[in-house]
C-alpha cells in the first residue's frame, strides 16, 4: 500500500448481467472485472520482423508482428490498438537474406494522409500521469475545470482534421433514449484555449509547459511525506507567481491581439495570434 493512494477498485464476485436494471451499470461492472483480471494477467510478448525487398533498385519495407502470448489482451482486447500491432491473416514463408523470389502482381495505389483526431481525454489523462501533474483523485478536477473555463469541449470521433459532434455533459450525445454514444470522447481546444495558450507561450512559455505544476505537485507530496516545511513552499511559490503576475501586468498590452472582446467581438475569441490553429 502507498500512502495517500486509495486502493484499487476492485470487484467483491462475479455476476451475470441480468442482475443489472441499467446498461451503464453493467458496462461499469465489465470494465472493472476486465481490468481486475488483466492486472493479474502476465505481459504481452510479440517479436516484431521486418522484410526489406528490393525490386528493380527500389527497396519495399514490410514489418508485420506476431504475438507469442496475448496475456492481459485477453480480458482488455482493444488495448491492441494502443501497441499498433499489425497482425497478418496469412503466413509468412520462411526466407533468407538474399534469396530471390518472382514478383507476380505490381500495381499502385493513390492515397493521401489525413490529420489524426484530437486528443482523446484517456490519453490526455495519461500525458497528464506521466508528466507528473495531478493524482487519480484531481485528474478529472482538472480536466472538469478546462470544460468549464471553456479552454476546451468534450466531442466525438472526428474525421479529416474536424472535430465530432458536441458530447453535452453528462456524456450523452443527444436527449434521446437509445442513442448510441460515441466511441471514444475527444478534447477539443476552443478558441478562447488556444489564445490563452499562445498568450503565454509568448508572455511565459512556462506557465503552458508541464514542469512547473510537476515541480508543485512534487513540493506538495514532499510535504505530505515531511521533506519540506509547508510554510516555505507557499511563501516560495508565492513569491515565484507574484512575478509571473508582475511580469504579465506589465505587458499586458500584448495580450490584446490575442483576444477580442464581448462589445467588439460579439464574444471571447482568439485574436491574429492564434490565427491557423483550428478548433474545428
Amino acid at each position: 500500500k502507498v500512502e495517500g493512494i486509495p486502493p484499487p477498485i476492485t470487484p467483491m464476485r462475479a455476476a451475470p448481467r441480468d442482475e443489472f436494471n441499467k446498461g451503464n451499470e453493467w458496462r461499469i461492472y465489465d470494465y472493472i472485472a476486465r481490468h481486475f483480471i488483466a492486472s493479474l494477467s502476465d505481459d504481452v510478448r510479440y517479436s516484431e520482423h521486418t522484410l526489406v525487398f528490393n525490386v528493380a533498385g527500389e527497396e519495399f519495407v514490410l514489418t508485420y508482428h506476431t504475438v507469442d502470448e496475448r496475456g492481459y489482451l485477453f480480458a482488455m482486447p482493444w488495448k491492441s490498438r494502443e501497441l499498433h500491432l499489425n497482425e497478418l491473416d496469412w503466413e509468412v514463408p520462411s526466407l533468407q537474406p538474399g534469396e530471390r523470389i518472382p514478383v507476380q502482381e505490381i500495381w499502385v495505389e493513390a492515397d493521401q494522409t489525413s490529420p489524426p483526431d484530437y486528443l482523446t481525454e484517456s490519453e490526455l489523462v495519461s500525458l497528464m500521469d506521466k508528466h507528473g501533474i495531478g493524482t487519480d483523485a484531481s485528474i478529472p478536477t482538472h480536466i472538469e475545470n478546462i470544460c468549464q473555463r471553456n479552454y476546451v469541449m468534450v466531442c466525438g470521433p472526428g474525421a479529416d482534421g474536424k472535430r465530432g459532434e458536441i458530447i453535452q455533459k453528462g456524456g450523452k450525445k443527444g436527449k434521446g433514449k437509445g442513442e448510441e454514444r460515441p466511441a471514444s470522447r475527444h478534447m477539443v481546444p476552443t478558441p478562447l484555449g488556444l489564445s490563452f495558450c499562445a498568450a503565454f507561450e509568448e508572455l511565459d512559455s512556462e506557465l503552458s509547459r508541464p514542469p512547473i505544476r510537476a515541480f508543485m505537485e512534487q513540493q506538495v507530496q514532499q510535504i505530505a511525506d515531511g521533506m519540506l516545511d509547508k510554510d516555505e513552499v507557499v511563501s516560495q511559490n508565492l513569491e515565484l507567481f507574484h512575478g509571473k503576475f508582475q511580469s504579465f501586468r506589465e505587458r499586458s498590452q500584448q495580450l490584446e491581439r490575442f483576444f477580442v472582446s464581448r462589445d467588439k467581438g460579439g464574444g471571447w475569441n482568439n485574436g491574429g495570434g492564434a490565427a491557423g490553429w483550428g478548433g474545428g
